[in-house]
């Protein structure tokens, strides 16, 4: 086969060269290739049939359905817009009218929460199979695959626009960058419309004949037993995620035969990469990535693997690092914005083109909205975020930094960190933590505890305990919520 330039072309080299052989699993189902392609195909007539539309939406969480329905999407010549199941009926209205979708494909099972919405509501129930697969338009490299709906810091989600070339390249690089091999299986468990699940949970292991075995929703005892039972391999999560299925395997162990742990979303604390290997047996690698970016720009692959850093870029890609102010490219080893360009960089951002002018220069790099720097040997390290640093008396301070540090007193469960305005430094550091069911400390004591790490500047002039702090579907903390 030639080289891939589409989703398409990926799962069907696999089905290809490996029919018989098991694609996508969960707990009372199983698909081979030949059943998943075959399935798409004939669920991609009846999607075709059922809209006219250039989106199709998707109210799936991450089951053998949904890999179907995904790929029927692409077989009928649209793209897949899958919806965050967790958002109320005002901002999946305000989606599906900003993205042009008429048609929401579901289960019976969640039919009722999508009543009152301006689209049809489809179940998979009902679909009508057709007697034969048609011959669908074949999707282009630069016709759009999915779109994705990030929740913005103020105001409506943005729909990201990804391209089969844009998921395509980021697939082909991940695999090789991975060196993904066939007889790995991923537990699939992130939220199906953030786009480190369609593509390393799902893209990845279909594109490199590998498996996926699918949970609908993260409960870490269900995770390990499955993880166990099923016989996977790969786990791919958030770092939060990670910390507390390390904590249950210490608590519960069951047998696992490990070979690859790629953790993403948000920074990896260093305790946790630490506590997993030590409970496991193998490295967690950290990888780094945004929606826009299909997600992977850079990543720890496991025979070059530096701890504190996010890796190397993958192949095909290029990164640097930008003054923020001045937009003058920097010299290794110091901080600022890191852009990147290549054919992982999302079209636009929908019916949005002031936004998307913002971040995408005439000469085709993206840029992150994150900072880091890039080290002699290539390595990227991420600091924080643009608009989330905390600038003290001048000096900046990245919440993570702070996070990390609060994070490895044994008592703490949660941190989170943001700036507080203040007349004479600008601003002065504040942090929220929970603590871990029957540990005590005061405030005074994680003060002392965080002076050890950090400078001066970046210890938290106030603390705030809560029962628990606010969290997104992947477990991270949400800082935009603590203010």
């Amino acid at each position: 086969m030639s080289e891939p330039k589409t989703l398409l072309d990926l799962l069907e080299a696999s089905a290809k060269t490996r029919p018989s052989e098991s694609a996508v699993l969960s707990a009372d189902r199983t698909l081979t290739y030949a059943e998943l392609q075959g399935g798409a195909q004939k669920l991609g007539v009846a999607f075709a049939a059922a809209t006219n539309k250039p989106v199709i939406a998707l109210f799936l969480p991450m089951t053998p359905a949904f890999v179907t329905a995904f790929y029927a999407g692409l077989y009928a010549g649209k793209a897949v817009l899958p919806l965050n199941m967790l958002l109320g009926g005002e901002d999946l209205a305000y989606i599906l009218q900003d993205s042009g979708a008429d048609t929401v494909v579901t289960i019976k099972l969640f039919a009722k929460k999508l009543e009152g919405l301006p689209a049809k509501i489809l179940t998979l129930e009902e679909f009508p199979p057709p007697a034969a697969p048609k011959p669908a338009p074949r999707p282009q490299p630069d016709d759009l695959a999915t779109l994705l709906y990030t929740s913005g810091t103020t105001g409506r989600p943005k729909g990201v626009e990804l391209t089969h070339r844009n998921l395509c390249s980021n697939t082909v690089s991940d695999i090789q960058a991975l060196d993904f091999k066939p007889e790995y299986r991923v537990l699939a468990c992130l939220p199906t419309f953030h786009t480190f699940a369609i593509t390393a949970t799902m893209a990845v292991p279909i594109g490199a004949g590998g498996s996926l075995f699918c949970i609908p929703r993260f409960e870490p005892e269900a995770c390990l037993k499955a993880a166990s039972d099923a016989r996977c391999n790969t786990l791919v999560m958030v770092p939060s995620m990670f910390r507390v299925l390390t904590k249950l395997q210490q608590r519960k162990p069951v047998p696992l035969d490990l070979k690859l742990a790629v953790a993403g979303g948000e920074p990896l604390p260093h305790d946790t990469a630490v506590q997993f290997e030590q409970v496991f047996g193998i490295p967690l690698l950290e990888g780094y990535g945004l929606t826009e970016t299909s997600p992977v720009i850079a990543f720890n692959v496991p025979s070059k693997h530096k701890q504190g850093t996010v890796g190397l870029p993958i192949p095909g890609i290029e990164v640097k690092i930008v003054d923020p102010a001045s937009v003058k490219d920097l010299a290794t080893g110091e901080v600022g914005e890191i852009w990147t360009r290549g054919p992982h960089v999302m079209r636009g951002y929908r019916n949005k083109p002031e936004e998307t002018s913002q971040v995408l220069t005439a000469d085709g790099w993206f840029r992150t909205g994150d900072m880091g720097m890039l080290d002699a040997a290539g390595y990227l390290t991420i600091t924080g975020r643009l608009r989330e640093m905390i600038k003290v008396a001048g000096e900046m301070v990245f919440p993570a930094e702070v996070e990390n540090a609060l994070l490895k007193h044994p008592a703490v469960a949660e941190a989170g960190v943001l700036g507080e305005r203040h007349e004479r430094r600008g601003e002065t550091v504040k942090a929220f933590v929970a603590l871990h069911e029957g540990q005590q400390v005061t405030a005074d004591e994680l003060l002392a505890h965080c002076r050890k790490d950090l400078a001066p500047y970046k210890v938290p002039r106030e603390i705030q305990f809560r029962p628990e702090l606010p969290k997104g579907p992947t477990g991270k903390v949400m800082r935009r919520l603590l203010k």
